[in-house]
Order: structure tokens, then sequence, then C-alpha cells
């Protein structure tokens, strides 16, 4: 008998009976179902026709279809694919028709002693088993076919939404469906027909793209470890199905890779089958009638792009770089080439093409000396400039100048990378105007100030890449390069500019651009016509121009010389107005008084000019340019008045000691020193000329830095808060590391102390209501803002440590917990207790993390490998519960004192509780293989965190891959056996290798055990610091 439609039934009623009479055998069987199904039909609309209910308003949702509905219609099923939200969807009927068809291939197992077996519904006996199902299963993967057909075949869905074993078995009945048995089968690309050709291509590109998504970690399948009916086994049946084919796939992939290369070779436009393309079933004949020709032709450069897009990331996967740039290359052609319409196939994703090459492109060529790939221009500048290759980047600017390969906007980007006026700004500025002028737009007016800023080596400059330019400039650019020259060369001459001038003139550009009279009207011996430049020829405008000139070059000019020259002509041309006047910003501050005593005059202007142009640059931070203007304007004052000169000096000492390093001569730093005592002499003693508050708080800093301790504790009392903080500190300094000196340390814990009180005082406002307002102490020395810029100015270690010791132990007593106190040095000179402080609940401990935070960032600018102070930041953000930050400084304690872990670091250093810390901060950041490996530092391993860490179902670390840094046997084991009951064999396997390696072994001697720990610790902690340290932004940053 013949299988049917009806679902099982335990026992054959009388309608089985009835069914099984009145069907036949052989072609007879659907039509005899349908003429059953059509009379149950009719049965079902006539009681419809009498249902009490049928009217009711309540309506019903609608009944989902299921994959029975569209085998008894096929038909229905495109229309039922094209609806814009079909339910199911296009990927739910796939999944139902292949689990149907695949459940209906399972061979049926008969009861010996009862030959006749009923499914269905339907008696069967022995030999009509073996056609059990046959035409059912065929027309379900038909219909499975005709659904992916519509999906166009798309690769990446079916990887994503479908398990393994249906994409294994929906192509491999696509491959029975075009006639190939196998997708091992030796054939010969040329002799298959389209159909053919297709699937098997399909087939090995899937092969391909499956085995590299196995290749990236993927979150293991979440099992229900309830035993609920059928649904554990299920799940464990499909997972270990996924497994043995994905063993199969990775076996065969070489054979792909070469399939897929062949095919490359031969490849032609091939039509893609479609929905249309698969016939359909019917009772009467079990032959199908496949329509090939209604398939879709993809163009051939388009599957070259599919195949090749396929390969290169397979490549890609194996490491072999090379192989796969020269692929993506190919891809990215075809991409940029070839306009795409309605293709079927258009799987490639570009972004990640893109990441491809801008990937692969530096690690091809580093591999491949030979390569002939060369990177375009914008590419070659950013290499250039990466590794401060300036001449380069310049060349490479005016190598580009006449063409359109460098947008406008990363022209000016380049530029504004360099310093304000720099000779490489201006080489770079150069270029982009020679640009601009080749393509006939407006020039930067900037441009004529910067030239004769730069002078003779503006000019060279200038001529130098307009001649480079020239030789790829059509005839209308270089008419607009002569222009720009005339209009250039008549500006210098105009702006006594003679030795640009003259240079500019003699040049090869000048010959090759201008005539003979064209250089005589510049030079003025053809005074009939006007300059280029020139409005017009009247001797008043004429002279409004020169005016103007020499107006400009005094405002940008740093040069005394040329600041001398340029106020010399314009007290000439016009003696009335005043020169302080040109600019706003042209101040001196306290000086100013001085020189108002003094007469007026030319003297006055040089003077005036020089002290305000010098303030700018002081301003600026361009203290060496500032210093030459002092110079200049002490020269000027010398035989007018002292007290100006003397005030002068005490500028000039204020820039040498910003500009001191401590790495002067010994000469040198005694000079220095001697003018710094004259200084404070005279500010301690009140003299006339008394030198400014910043200067005396350089002064204080450069005896501090400079050790001078003697001459710091023998000053006499002061007004000065500078002064007394670096009494005090001198004091403590001085005794270190003396345990006498703790009574000197008073002084420094309240004056510190006195920083951080806040007093707070109500007052009644005038509608009656009562406010708190905050002061600080009238008892500090320094506010609290001047006092750090003060400790900013300070580098001497010994200074530093002990403003961090004491203002780390404030913090520890106001923080009040033991678990989180910050380490310090020195902790003998200060008090243990809250007492010691004079109002804790008026201090916050906010302010005094603040200072303390900045404190510490400078300090460890200055010296940045102190432990001490590396130790301190670390307890510092581990106590705010900033744990990455925190286990970054703690790595760099350990990088600092092992040259990056190649020697053990000192137990002094990394201490139990230390590591404890480490421990925590990897625990909150979720790194729980992190902390178990860490729990092995201490000296007793702690066993309970480190169990209880590697039982965690989150960690975001790379798990297995640290296991090769454990060298506990006990943690191995308990690994072990963990990851078997988990059933998760791949780590399973990483912790027996581990645990298998020679020096491990209990029997080896103590040394040998100690090596293998010490070496494991050090790749571990260097391990830790490529992620934590390396890869993390720098404190700059923070």
């Amino acid at each position: 008998m013949t299988p049917s439609l009806f679902k099982p039934s335990p026992s054959p009623s009388k309608f089985h009976i009835l069914i099984h009479n009145n069907i036949g055998d052989g072609c007879e069987v659907f039509s005899g179902l349908f003429l059953r199904l059509k009379y149950i039909l009719s049965r079902f609309i006539e009681m419809e026709q009498f249902n009490p209910f049928k009217n009711n308003v309540i309506a019903t949702a609608p009944v989902p279809k299921s994959w029975f509905d569209f085998l008894l219609n096929p038909n229905s099923l495109e229309e039922h694919l094209k609806q814009p939200e079909a339910e199911p969807s296009p990927v739910q009927l796939l999944l139902q028709f292949i689990n149907k068809a695949i459940s209906l291939d399972k061979p049926i197992q008969v009861n010996q002693k009862h030959p006749d077996a009923v499914i269905d519904g339907e008696t069967l006996n022995v030999e009509s088993q073996d056609q059990y199902g046959g035409k059912k299963t065929k027309a379900l993967k038909l219909l499975a076919l005709k659904t992916a057909a519509f999906l166009k075949w798309n690769l990446k869905l079916f990887l994503n939404e479908l398990p393994l074993f249906i994409c294994d078995h929906l192509l491999s009945n696509l491959l029975t469906e075009t006639g190939l048995q196998s997708s091992r089968e030796a054939v010969s690309w040329a002799d298959l027909d389209d159909a053919a050709a297709f699937a098997l291509s399909l087939y090995h590109r899937w092969v391909l793209q499956a085995v590299v998504k196995d290749s990236f970690p993927q979150r293991p399948l979440r099992i229900n470890t309830a035993q609920m009916p059928g649904l554990f086994e299920t799940a464990n049946s499909n997972m270990a199905n996924n497994e043995a084919l994905m063993s199969a796939l990775q076996s065969q992939v070489k054979l792909s890779e070469s399939i897929l290369q062949k095919e490359l070779d031969t490849i032609r436009a091939l039509r893609v089958p479609t929905l249309a393309s698969f016939g359909s079933i019917n009772e009467l004949d079990d032959r199908v009638v496949h329509h090939w020709e209604n398939g879709v032709i993809v163009r051939n450069q388009e599957l070259t792009a599919e195949v090749s897009y396929d390969l290169g990331c397979y490549f890609f996967c194996k490491q072999d770089y090379k192989q796969a740039f020269t692929l993506f290359k190919e891809v990215t052609k075809i991409v940029s080439n070839v306009v795409v319409e309605g293709n079927e196939m258009d799987s490639i994703n570009k972004k990640a093409l893109e990441g491809y090459v801008i990937a692969l492109k530096t690690i091809a060529i580093e591999n491949d000396e030979s390569s002939e790939y060369k990177a375009d221009i914008r590419e070659q500048i950013e290499n250039a400039r990466k590794t401060n290759n300036h001449e380069e980047v310049v060349k490479l600017l005016s190598e580009s100048c006449g063409t359109t390969e460098l947008p406008a906007s990363y022209r000016n980007k380049i530029e504004q990378l360099y310093p304000r006026r720099s000779m490489m700004q201006f080489r770079v500025f150069t270029c982009n105007t020679v640009q601009r002028v080749i393509c006939g737009k407006l020039v930067n007016s900037a441009y004529s100030s910067q030239l004769m800023l730069h002078g003779k080596e503006g000019a060279v400059c200038l001529a130098t890449i307009m001649l480079e330019a020239l030789v790829k400039c059509r005839h209308d650019q270089k008419v607009h390069l002569a222009d720009f020259l005339k209009y250039t060369l008549g500006l210098l001459h105009a702006s006594l500019q003679d030795a640009a001038f003259q240079l500019l003139k003699n040049s090869d550009i000048s010959k090759r651009l201008l005539t003979e009279d064209d250089l005589k009207r510049l030079v003025g011996k053809n005074d009939e016509e006007p300059l280029p430049f020139a409005a017009t020829t009247t001797q008043a405008e004429n002279l409004a121009f020169d005016i103007g000139n020499l107006e400009r070059m005094l405002l940008v000019s740093v040069d005394p010389a040329v600041i001398r020259d340029c106020i010399l002509k314009l007290v000439q041309v016009r003696p009335v107005r005043s020169l302080a006047s040109l600019n706003c910003k042209w101040e001196i501050g306290a000086l100013q008084q001085c020189l108002d005593a003094m007469f007026s005059g030319v003297r006055k202007d040089f003077i005036l000019i020089f002290l305000a142009k010098s303030r700018l640059a002081y301003l600026g931070k361009n203290y060496v340019k500032a210093k030459k203007l002092l110079a200049a304007a002490e020269l000027e004052a010398g035989n007018v008045s002292f007290m100006l000169v003397q005030l002068i000096k005490w500028e000039l000492l204020l820039i040498d000691l910003i500009l001191f390093d401590g790495m002067k001569s010994s000469n040198q730093m005694r000079e220095l020193s001697k003018k710094v005592k004259t200084c404070m002499t005279a500010y301690l003693q009140g003299q006339e000329a008394m030198p400014r508050v910043e200067i005396i708080e350089y002064c204080a800093a450069f005896l501090l830095n400079s050790k001078d301790w003697d001459y710091l504790r023998s000053l006499p009392n002061s007004k000065s808060g500078h002064i007394k903080i670096a009494s005090i500190m001198a004091n403590v300094c001085k005794d270190l590391p003396n345990t006498n000196s703790r009574n000197l340390a008073r002084d420094v814990w309240s004056a510190v102390a006195a920083l951080f009180t806040v007093n707070f005082q109500q007052k009644r406002t005038s509608g009656g209501m009562v406010t708190t307002m905050h002061r600080e102490s009238t008892q500090v020395y320094l506010p609290r803002p001047k006092f750090l810029d003060f400790i900013c100015k300070i580098r001497e270690e010994v200074v530093l440590s002990v403003l961090i010791s004491c203002i780390a132990k404030m913090y520890n007593i106001l923080k009040d917990h033991s678990l989180k106190e910050v380490f310090l040095d020195y902790i003998y000179l200060w008090p243990s207790a809250a007492p010691a402080l004079v109002n804790p609940t008026s201090m916050d401990i906010h302010i005094v993390e603040g200072v303390l935070t900045t404190v510490l960032a400078h300090s460890m600018l200055v010296h940045p490998s102190h432990t001490s102070w590396l130790r301190t930041q670390a307890d510092l953000f581990y106590s705010n519960g900033q744990y990455a930050s925190a286990l970054n400084f703690y790595l760099e304690i350990g990088i600092v004192c092992s040259n990056f872990f190649l020697e053990p670091v000192p137990k002094s250093i990394y201490t139990d509780q230390v590591y404890r810390r480490m421990i925590k901060c990897v625990s909150y950041l979720k790194c729980h293989t992190q902390e178990a490996v860490l729990c092995q530092f201490l000296e007793e391993v702690d066993y309970q965190t480190a169990f209880k860490a590697l039982q965690e179902k989150n960690s975001y670390d790379a798990v297995e891959t640290y296991y090769d840094f454990i060298w506990d046997t006990a943690i191995l084991e308990f690994l072990t056996n963990f990851h078997v009951k988990r059933s998760e064999p791949d780590k399973k396997n990483h912790a027996i290798k581990a645990l298998g390696e020679l020096e491990l072994n209990a029997n080896n001697d103590p040394v040998v055990l100690k090596m293998a720990a010490d070496m494991r610790k050090s790749n571990f902690l260097r391990a830790l610091a490529r992620q934590y340290v390396t890869s993390a932004p720098s404190y700059k940053d923070t």
C-alpha cells in the first residue's frame, strides 16, 4: 500500500479500513486520496452553513500555513513568498521542508511478529516500505529548492539562520537535481551545463564560508540541562551532527579550494536557477521536468567577484595574505568598474572588502619586496608623516602640484599640522599656494607676509616649487604662474626685500616665465608703466602703500634688526603717530609705569615694542625669541634708566629659569643660582626694582630643584607664600631619612591641611532665608590653585615624594577604609589618626583626591618610572573603583622593575597585597580566567577564589588561551574535570595539553619547577601588560 498523508493512528479504525479498501495501488494513489479529501471538505462546508456562531462578530486570528498546505498546492508557494510579511517566513518554511524530508528519509522499524505496520493511518507491508515517503520527500525537497531560489541563494543568510546540516542537505539536493552525483565528483567545468556549474560552485563556496565562520570564536550553545522529553536529546543530536559535518568540511576544504580556483580559470556567464526553473511532482509520474531556461543570466565578472571574494576570505583566514590581497584587489577592480543591475548574487560586503584591502596593503608589501604595488600619493604622504619624514611630505606635495589627486581640504589639513610661521609650514603653504595659482583660484592673503618673513629662504622655496610644477602645466596655467610671479616680485621690491627680490628675479623660473620687458618694469626702469600690483601711480598712494608695508613688517617681525629698521623708516615718514597704537595687544604690564617716566623719543619706541613683542612671545611660549627681544630692550635702556634695566634683567632671569632643565654645567648652575639669590634678596629687602611674584615663584622652585636646603632654611620670615612653603619643605628634606624629621614635618602637615579646610559661615539674606557660605581657611600660605601651580614647577624627587606622602596620608585618614588605603613613602613623618587633623569634618575628601591626582600627574611626567608614585596612583584608582586604570599602573610598576618582565619582579614591589588587588581588578572587569591565574602568584595559592572564578559563565577574556600560563596542577586537573562535565571538548583538550607539559611533572627537581613557574609568570604578566598598558591611553591623555 502507498502511505497516506493523514496523521498516524495507534490502530486501524473503520475509517482507515475504508480508505484502504477504496484506494488502489500504483498511479491511483493520489487521485483516490484527493477524491477522499474533496469529500471531507464538502462535508465541512455543509456543516459550516448551519454553524450558529458563523455570524459572530468576534474575529479569530488566521491560522498560519505549514509545509502541508504547500505540499497539496505547490503553485501557492510563490504567491505566499511574495507577501511582504509572510507567515511563516521563507527561512522558516525552508526549515520545515528539509526537516520533514529528513524525517521521512529515515528507515522504518518493522516488528517481525507483525509485518504490517500502520504509518500515517495506513497499513504498510514490508514490500511497500522502500517506496514509503518517496514522492512526498521528493516534493518537499523541490519546495525547499524553490524557497532557496526565491532567497537568491544567499549563502550568508543560510549560514546565519539555518543549522549546518540543513544547509548541507539543501545544497546536496541542488547538486542531485542538476545531475551531479557528488560534490567530490571529478568533472570538467567546460562540460557542465549552467545549472550544474552553478550548483557545484555554490556548494564549494558554502564550504569555504562555513570553514571561515567556524574559525571565529563563537558563543557556545546554551543547552537546558533539565531532562525534558525529546528536547535535550534533539539539541545534543543537532550539535553532534553539526560538529561531525564541520569536521568533514574541514577535511575537504582543500578540494573546494582547488575546484574554485579551477573555476576562476574557466569562468563564464551562467544562468542561475530561479523559483520558476524548478518543476513539480505529480501523482501520475515520478519524473520531474525542470525549466533551466527560466533562470537569470549572471555575467562572468560578477561570478568572478563572488568566487574571488570567498577565496580571499579563506586565504585571509589561513594567513596567506599575499594570495588574499591579490584576490581582493581583483574583486575591488570588478566592483568599481562593473555596474550591477538586478544582480541575483550580490553578497559581497563592500565595507568588509575595503577593510580587507586596507589591512592587507602593508602586510602584502612587507612580505613581498618585489611587489609592484605603488601606493597612491595620499597614502605615501601619510606614511611619510607617520615616520616624521617631513622632507618627503614636501616633495610629494610639490610633485602633486598641477594634478587633482589631492583635495584642497586635505592640503590645508597637512598645512595645519606644522607650527605657524615655521619653515616647514611655509614650504607646505607654498606648495598649496602654487596649486591654487595653477587651478586659477584666489591666493591666501597671508602668503605674502609669510614670504617676507622668511626672506631669502622663502624665495628659494617658491622658485624651486614653481619650477617643478611648470613642467606639468598647460599654457593657460603657465599664464597664471607668470602673473603670480610678477605680483610676488613687485611686492618684494616694494617691501625693501632686496635680497629675496634679486634671488627670485635671477632664478630659472623668472627666466622661463617672464620677458626682459617684464623684468625691467619690475625694477622701475620703465617709469611710464605701473607695477603689476599698483592700482594707481600717484605719489601719495605710493607713499601710503610703503607705509602699510612697513607697518605690516613691524607687526609680523620678531627680528630686532628688522624691527629697528622699520621703526626708523616709519618715524621718518610719519613722526607724529604713536607706534604703540598699531597693535592693541602691545602691553608690558608693570614695566609700563617705569617706561612712562622716560622722555619721549625713538628710543622709547624701541624699548616699548621690544618689550611688548617679548611679552607676546613669552605668552606664546616662544622663550628663545622672547629672550632675544628682551636683550635688545636691555641694550636700548642701558643708558636711560637703571631701574628699567634691573626689571628687564628679572624678566630675563624668569626665561632662564623656565628654560632650565637641570642638565647644565656646574659653572652655569652656579651663575644662575647667584642670580636667583640676588633676586630673592631684592624681594625680601623691598628694593625699588622689586621682581614680580611670578619670578619669585620660579626662584623658590629653582632653589628646591637644586637642593639648596641651607639657603632656604636661612631665609627670614616673608609674606611670600612661595618662600614659606619652600622653606618648610627644605627643613624636612634636609634631615631625611632621619626620624627626627617628624617634628619638622608638622609645619608641612599644617600648611597642607589648611589648603583643604573649608569654613562654613551662615548668612541671612534680605528675605530672611539663611544660606551657608564656604570660605577657605585664612591660615593658608597660598590659595589652592596657586599652590598647585607652584608644585607643578618643582622637579626634585624628594620634595615631590614628601608632598605626595603628606596628601596621601590625609586621604587615608578621611577615607577611613583599611581595605582601600593608598600606599605612601615616609609614613613615619605623619600622624596616624584623625585627631591629627584640626577639623576633619570641615575637609572635603574629593578636594584632597583632586589635589593628590594633580600632584601625581605632574610627578610622573617628571619621573615616569618612580615605583612608589606608580603604586600610589594605582592604589588611588583602586580606592575609587577605577579597576582598569588601577591594573594599568600595577602592571607598569612591574614593567619598570623587571625590564618588561624579562626579570622576576622583586617581592618588595609585588607583595601579596598588590597581587590581591590585581585579582580584585580583573574580577571586577569580569576577566575570571586571568583572576584564576593570578591566584597562583600568592604565597599560598588561593584555590577557593581560583575555582570560583573558573566556574563563572561569562568571562570576558581569552579563557583557554591562558591555560598555558597555569603551573599549578591542582587547578589544571580541576579545569579538565570541569570541562568534561560541561561538554566542552576544545577547552578540555587545552587543559590536558597544559597539564601534560614535562616541566610540570611533580617528580622534577624543585629548581625546574621554579623555573617553569617563573617563565609562566613572566609570560602571563607580559600578556596582561600588552592588553592593559600598551593598548591603553597614556596618562597624559587621561
